[in-house]
C-alpha cells in the first residue's frame, strides 16, 4: 500500500477510554457499532447509528458515559419501554398457561398487560412513570370499560401491574 492510501484507510477497531469502549464496523454494515464495559464487568454492545468515524467516537463515549451515571445512580444500564418489559412479561406468562404451572389468574394478568397497559403506556420508560401518569391511566381504563371496574378487578389489574414491575426488576431494567 501507498503512503497516500495508509492515510486515509480507517481503521478497523478502535479502542476509547482506556479499552472500556470498543468502536467497530461490521463488513456488511456501513454504520459503527460499539461495545462497552460495564461497573460489573460484563459488555454492552450497541449501534452507533453513525457512518463517521467521528460522529461514531461520540456517540459511543456518550453511551458509556451515561451508562456509567446511571449506574452510579443505581438505574439499569440502558431504559426499557413498558412494552419491552411487557412482551418478556406476557411470554412469561404464556409459558406458565401453556404448562399449567400458573394460576388461572394468569389469564386475567396477560389481558391485563395486553389490554390495557401496553396501548396505554407503550412507548413510555417504566422508571419514568409518575403519579400524575398513573392516575390518568385510571380515567382512560374506566372510559375503556365504560364502568367503574368492581373490586376484584382492580386487584387482578394491581397483580399484574407487579408481575411487570417482577418481571423489570428480576431482568435488571430497573
Amino acid at each position: 500500500m501507498s503512503v497516500a492510501a495508509l492515510a486515509a484507510a480507517q481503521p478497523n477497531i478502535l479502542y476509547l477510554r482506556d479499552g472500556d469502549v470498543v468502536l467497530y464496523r461490521r463488513s456488511r454494515s456501513l454504520l459503527y457499532q460499539c461495545r462497552y464495559r460495564l461497573a460489573d464487568g460484563t459488555w454492552h454492545r450497541v449501534s452507533t447509528r453513525k457512518a463517521s468515524v467521528e460522529h461514531a467516537v461520540t456517540v459511543a463515549c456518550d453511551l458509556y458515559d451515561e451508562s456509567r451515571y446511571r449506574q452510579r445512580l443505581g438505574l439499569a444500564h440502558r431504559t426499557h419501554t413498558v412494552a419491552q418489559i411487557a412482551a418478556v412479561c406476557c411470554a412469561e406468562l404464556r409459558t406458565k398457561i401453556d404448562g399449567s404451572t400458573g394460576k388461572t389468574a394468569s389469564h386475567d394478568y396477560l389481558s391485563c398487560i395486553e389490554r390495557y397497559f401496553v396501548p396505554y403506556f407503550g412507548e413510555k420508560c417504566l422508571e419514568q412513570l409518575t403519579h400524575t401518569d398513573v392516575r390518568e391511566f385510571e380515567l382512560w381504563r374506566d372510559r375503556q370499560m365504560r364502568r367503574k371496574p368492581a373490586t376484584s378487578t382492580l386487584n387482578n389489574f394491581t397483580s399484574a401491574w407487579n408481575k411487570l414491575i417482577e418481571t423489570a426488576v428480576s431482568r435488571g431494567y430497573i
